[in-house]
């Protein structure tokens, strides 16, 4: 719980909804008084700034909430089901080995590996 809300991802998101949502209400506020003296368009635009106010605290609410490190994995596993549901899953290429050196071998078949374990592929994740 405290890494959620006392990270360094999660006070940068603090700082920029402190700023963020005041200044979208000043600006609607500005566009009210520029509407109250004659401007028609800015009505549209006071009721707008709110909504961008509502819509930076939905954006911080999520990111807040949302987990980095399990994106990636949820979203390689939705389209890693949704390949084997349509019958896409990659065969691999048969491989010479009389054409291949050992150091490239050794690298194809790390990749292999790679590839069969299902992990996501971040920068994060240490291959």
């Amino acid at each position: 719980m405290r890494e959620r809300w006392l990270s360094r991802r999660a006070l940068t998101l603090h700082a920029a909804v402190v700023l963020w949502v005041p200044g979208c209400l000043m600006a609607g506020w500005w566009q009210v008084t520029r509407a109250l003296g004659g401007n028609g368009l800015s009505y549209l635009y006071s009721v707008e700034w709110p909504v961008f106010a509502l819509v930076g605290i939905w954006m911080w609410w999520s990111l807040i909430h949302t987990d980095p490190e399990t994106v990636g994995a949820r979203a390689q596993r939705r389209l890693a089901s949704a390949r084997a549901r349509a019958g896409m899953l990659p065969v691999p290429p048969e491989r010479r080995p009389e054409e291949e050196d050992a150091e490239l071998a050794a690298y194809n078949d790390r990749l292999a590996q790679l590839a069969a374990d299902g992990r996501p592929k971040t920068w994060r994740t240490p291959q």
